[in-house]
């Protein structure tokens, strides 16, 4: 049988994305017959894009389409999270870690995870923006460090912090998913996430993770501006849960700020960053980020319910470690 690996390079695979991008759904034998190809090699490279990370549903009836806007990402996953002490769990978090910003603060990350395989942590969260990103803000091509798709996911699976016995539970945030890269259906944290055996992707934006007791967590990467009081954001969130959908946390990314608060009941956390202020953009603003990340112990209730709620906070402050 002949392995068809060997005729899937990347030019056949970028003239192959280009013709997906022309057309909203395209049929296999069309794409062959543009391209000179047999169907079969249409289907290897379909495969090789969906493993790169681009949003590419599967085959049916034929035809395949390039989806630019990423599916809902509210699916309840059930994680081998395990007990201490008999109703008791321990997980780190990190947030908007934006890899390739040019004040993405990357040793303070590994000293993060250095710091969870010391505490013999084995999950970690993280609600979202693995990457700068591109097209985000007017002008920020000078506030990265890799400019392409396929450049930034890369970069991030050789420079995120590997740790053995360490896995991190993930959602793209909208300097993932939005943007150049948004407009070309690519999802660098689902490319990414395919090369790292040590994480796993929840999805786009959202997912709730089931609790060993059957209660739930959330995993929010939310939209817009930081409200004056951080307590005022938190509790307009949760207000807007649906009946039913109320988790018992609420791990919240993408405002760069650090607060825990608990409106309704819900332990809502902002888990701050690993970004830098820059001087071109953030100080202009007047936003003035957090670099840090968290340790949670949580006790259970056996009613689905968190019973205690203990984050501690570990923060970076011009580069060192604050108050550990």
């Amino acid at each position: 049988m002949t392995d068809l690996s060997d005729f899937i390079d990347d030019e056949f695979v970028l003239n192959l994305r280009a013709a997906l991008g022309k057309k909203k759904r395209v049929r296999v034998d069309t794409l062959a017959d543009l391209l000179d190809v047999s169907p079969k090699r249409i289907v290897a490279g379909l495969e090789s894009l969906r493993s790169s990370g681009y949003r590419i549903p599967k085959i049916t009836d034929g035809a395949v389409e390039l989806s630019k806007v990423p599916p809902p990402g509210d699916a309840v996953h059930k994680l081998p999270l395990a007990l201490v002490d008999g109703d008791w769990i321990r997980f780190g978090v990190v947030s908007d870690t934006h890899l390739c910003s040019k004040e993405c603060a990357l040793d303070e990350l590994h000293l993060a995870y250095e710091f969870f395989a010391a505490e013999g942590i084995t999950d970690v969260f993280h609600p979202g923006d693995l990457v700068a990103g591109m097209g985000i803000f007017p002008g920020q091509a000078h506030h990265v460090t890799h400019l392409g798709f396929e450049d930034q996911r890369d970069f991030a699976v050789g420079s995120y912090p590997r740790v053995r016995g360490v896995t991190t539970h993930i959602i793209g945030g909208n300097h993932d998913l939005e943007g150049d890269f948004g407009r070309v259906g690519a999802d660098p944290v689902k490319g990414f996430c395919n090369k790292r055996p040590d994480f796993n992707y929840l999805g786009a934006y959202s997912a709730y993770v089931e609790l060993p007791n059957g209660g739930s967590m959330h995993l929010l990467h939310g939209k817009g501006g930081m409200s004056y009081a951080y307590s005022y954001k938190a509790q307009k969130i949760v207000d807007g849960y649906a009946q039913g959908r109320k988790p018992g946390a609420l791990l919240l990314g993408h405002y760069h700020v650090q607060g825990n608060f608990s409106p309704r009941g819900v332990h809502t956390m902002f888990p701050a960053c690993f970004e830098w202020q820059s001087a071109q953009f953030g100080a202009r603003l007047g936003l003035t980020p957090i670099v840090g990340f968290h340790v949670v112990e949580a006790r259970l209730g056996d009613d689905g319910t968190i019973v205690r709620w203990k984050p501690e906070f570990f923060q970076f402050i011009n580069g060192r470690s604050v108050g550990w």
